[in-house]
């Protein structure tokens, strides 16, 4: 693109396509990679992030699949055909890393800065590759691509089971049943139906997701239709989610009575009809013509040339996470009662922690302590104010080479235990889980006990117990 399309003044951020058939000259060499360059520069400037994610996709505490997503985001700008980019390109991939250095110097979470830093390079793949100010089906791909499933789990888990349950209550009354619903759990004829964590959606809802930002990108959706997408696709989900719910429902009270693989195909039956109603939406939506105007004929190389502001903001994010105490708060003191003597009758002797326990020590909101009474190992954890930082310990167990399988909750007189079976070479543990308060308040999972806390139904401190003890398979 010339100087005289923008003026003498305007920095050159695409370079010229050469003459075809003659060799590149060195200087232009220079610039069809420096848009690699840039995006390399962007990756750099955000290095927690990419500390965090590679951990994060590790560690076994979160689904894998997010690198697949990764992948997907990058073979659709690879293969993609050089196309005008938008004016001024840099524009949106700098604001949002400016937004992101922000959100560093007031030490915020770093699953909150990755979704900064995940548009940011979005939105710089996008004018580089594609030709548009912000891809919406890449974007899409990228913030699926983030090692969030624990965290989707613990803030979207207990919300997500309370709507699932609600639309699966109005299914069971069509049938007659007079079922309700007491938080996440549903009541009938005397009985308590929990919707356990598995039962969320959360990874049905990943699954569609990506199903839906996949082919949106393949198919070159416009915004409006990515977002017609995003909206079938959620909606054909959470309903799903309802109706395995209500059959679940019915099988776990024995008003069907069939074997116990039923349970599984039910779930995956469901899981299927959803996956084709929405390829069947999104082929109608592709049917559609949109009504964004098509890229402009190309006429010039998709290759970005950094500028003097952008590398000076990738260079303040680089070492924005190096300033230290920015935002930081001291919570306020709660005097600790003194861990306790007996647990169900029986004396409790302290174990050292080992070295997973001892680092959820640091910036925990309370203490941990570890027990055993002489047949179980007791994790106890004290906390003072809701906090990300008490997260489910099967988040440890899979980050510590556990396979995790979910059990049914468990009720013991009036107490409601999360349970599942951790298993590692020949070690099997089955866990019990469950968080309790002075006042009587009692959670089988944290997402439901942080929303109550978030909502102030209940004032800590609270306890946390995790009883780990030979499996009666093994």
């Amino acid at each position: 693109m010339d100087a005289d399309r923008h003026g003498a003044g305007t920095p050159r951020l695409f370079a010229a396509a050469p003459p075809a058939g003659l060799a590149d000259p060195p200087g232009v060499m220079v610039r069809k990679h420096a848009g690699g360059v840039l995006f390399a520069s962007l990756a750099i400037a955000c290095w927690p992030v990419l500390v965090w994610y590679v951990r994060g996709s590790f560690d076994g505490s979160n689904d894998p699949w997010g690198l697949l997503a990764l992948a997907t985001a990058i073979g659709v700008l690879w293969r993609a055909a050089p196309a005008s980019p938008p004016e001024r390109p840099l524009l949106l991939p700098t604001a949002l890393l400016l937004l992101y250095t922000a959100a560093t110097l007031a030490a915020l979470p770093l699953s909150l800065r990755a979704l900064l830093a995940a548009l940011a390079l979005a939105a710089l793949g996008s004018a580089w590759r594609l030709g548009r100010r912000l891809d919406f089906p890449v974007a899409a791909l990228a913030l699926l691509a983030l090692p969030l499933t624990a965290s989707l789990q613990f803030y979207c888990g207990y919300p997500l089971r309370v709507l699932t349950g609600s639309l699966a209550v109005a299914l069971l009354r069509l049938n007659g049943l007079t079922v309700e619903l007491e938080g996440a759990v549903l009541l009938w004829d005397g009985r308590q139906i929990a919707i356990d964590a598995p039962c969320s959606g959360i990874r049905m809802l990943w699954a569609g997701a990506y199903l839906m930002a996949a082919a949106a990108a393949l198919f070159r959706f416009s915004s409006r239709q990515t977002l017609a997408a995003a909206a079938l696709t959620g909606c054909i989900v959470i309903a799903a989610n309802a109706v395995r719910a209500a059959a679940l429902f019915s099988l776990e009270t024995g008003l069907l009575v069939l074997p116990a693989w039923v349970h599984t195909a039910a779930g995956m039956s469901v899981f299927l009809a959803a996956g084709l109603l929405i390829i069947h939406g999104l082929y109608r939506i592709d049917r559609t013509q949109s009504a964004e105007p098509a890229c402009l004929p190309v006429r010039m190389s998709g290759y970005a040339a950094p500028t003097r502001p952008t590398q000076l903001i990738c260079l303040l994010a680089a070492l924005a996470p190096l300033a230290h105490g920015v935002g930081s708060a001291a919570p306020a003191a709660v005097p600790f009662p003194g861990w306790p003597i007996r647990f169900e009758g029986r004396p409790l002797t302290a174990l050292p922690l080992t070295p997973l326990e001892d680092r959820l020590q640091q910036d925990f909101p309370g203490r941990v302590g570890r027990f055993t009474d002489g047949q179980r190992e007791i994790i106890l954890r004290w906390v003072t104010r809701e906090s990300r930082q008490l997260h489910p310990s099967s988040d440890c167990f899979k980050a510590s080479g556990y396979r995790v399988e979910a059990l049914p909750i468990q009720s013991v007189g009036d107490q409601r235990w999360s349970r599942y079976l951790a298993s590692r070479g020949a070690t099997r543990l089955e866990v019990a889980e469950r968080i309790h308060s002075p006042d009587g308040g009692q959670w089988s999972d944290v997402s439901a006990w942080y929303w109550a806390a978030q909502l102030g139904r209940t004032h800590g401190p609270w306890w946390a117990v995790t009883v780990a003890a030979p499996s009666p398979l093994q």
